[in-house]
C-alpha cells in the first residue's frame, strides 16, 4: 500500500545548519508545513498517504534528526531544544517563510521549543500525540532511559524491540491484527535508516529530559492538539491522552482534535483521515 510519493522533489540533500549537516527533503509549493518526527525517527518514515494530500496546498519539509537517516550524529548532548534549533536553522537555510509546524510525539516537544524561541517563524503549531514533560507530582517523568524500555530492549534486542514497540503502541490491536503489512511498513522504513543503538538511546534521553510545562502560556500562536482516543498506554512520559489534555488546558490558543479509533500512530493507521484534519486546520490559517 505504501509507495513513494509521485510529487516532484524540488530539493533534497544535506545542508549545513550550525556547522552540522542536516538531511532534508522539500516538495511542493505554497505555505510550508514542517513535519518533525518522533524519537529516533527519520523523514522517510512519514507515509505517502499522509504527505501526498498535503502537497495539494503546501510545500512539505521533512528532515532527519541528528544521528538518524542520512544526518550524521554529533558528539554534543541531544535535546529537544537542540533539535528545535536544527529545524529552525534548516528553515532559515532553505529560505522558508513562517510555516505550519507539525510535531509527532517527541517531535511535538521539539515544536514547542521552536514556538517558544522563534515564534515569528511559526504560523501555527500542530502537537500530535505529544506532551510537555513533568506536570504531575505524583507521576514523575523518568529523567533517563525508562527501566521497562531498557529491560525489553536487553531481553528482545534492538530490532525485535522496535518491531513490537511499533505494533503495540502505534496501532490498535485490532488494526495490527487485520493489517500486519501496515505495521511492517513502518518498522521496515524505520529500520532501513535507523539510528544506531547509541543514538537511539540518546534520542530517548532527549525526550525524557524535555520540560516545557511551566512555559506553555508563552506559546501564543494557534495550536491544534491532536489526540488518538486510544493513546492511553502508559509509556516513558505517561499517557499521551493525559498529556494532550494538559496541553489543551494550558496553551492560550489551543484547539482539540480527537482521532477516533487510533492509538499513538494515527498518521500510519489512519493517514488519509489525519491529512484531512491537518488540511482543515491549515485552510483558514
Amino acid at each position: 500500500m505504501y509507495s513513494p510519493a509521485s510529487a516532484i522533489v524540488y530539493a533534497r540533500g544535506t545542508i549545513e545548519v550550525h556547522g552540522h549537516p542536516i538531511a532534508y527533503e522539500l516538495r511542493g509549493d505554497g505555505v510550508p508545513i514542517v513535519l518533525v518526527a518522533g524519537t529516533g525517527y527519520h523523514g522517510a518514515t512519514w507515509p505517502a498517504e499522509f504527505t501526498q494530500p498535503l502537497l495539494a496546498r503546501h510545500a512539505v519539509l521533512t528532515f532527519d534528526h541528528r544521528g538518524t537517516g542520512k544526518t550524521p550524529p554529533s558528539p554534543n548532548r541531544y535535546s529537544t531544544r537542540l533539535f528545535a534549533q536544527d529545524a529552525i536553522g534548516l528553515m532559515d537555510a532553505l529560505g522558508l517563510p513562517a510555516a505550519h509546524v507539525l510535531g509527532h510525539s517527541m517531535g511535538g516537544r521539539v515544536a514547542q521549543w521552536m514556538a517558544l524561541e522563534h515564534p515569528e517563524r511559526i504560523r501555527t503549531l500542530i502537537l500530535a500525540a505529544s506532551g510537555p514533560g513533568q506536570f504531575r507530582e505524583d507521576r514523575p517523568v523518568t529523567r533517563g532511559i525508562p527501566v521497562h524500555a531498557a529491560k525489553e530492549m536487553i531481553e528482545l534486542g534492538y530490532e525485535r524491540y522496535m518491531r513490537e514497540h511499533i505494533r503495540d503502541t502505534f496501532f490498535t490491536p485490532e488494526f495490527a491484527a487485520e493489517h500486519p503489512e501496515r505495521v511492517a511498513w513502518l518498522h521496515d522504513a524505520f529500520w532501513a535508516q535507523r539510528p544506531d543503538l547509541e543514538n537511539y538511546l540518546r534520542h530517548v534521553l532527549a525526550r525524557q529530559e524535555h520540560q516545557t510545562a511551566e512555559r506553555l502560556g508563552e506559546i501564543r500562536m494557534p495550536t491544534l492538539v491532536m489526540i488518538g482516543d486510544r493513546d492511553t498506554k502508559i509509556m516513558g512520559t505517561g499517557s499521551h491522552v493525559e498529556q494532550s489534555e494538559f496541553l489543551l488546558a494550558h496553551l492560550p490558543n489551543a484547539t482539540k482534535s480527537v482521532v477516533e479509533g487510533a492509538a499513538h500512530g494515527y498518521f500510519w493507521q489512519l493517514p488519509e483521515r489525519s491529512a484531512e484534519i491537518v488540511l482543515d486546520w491549515t485552510s483558514t490559517r
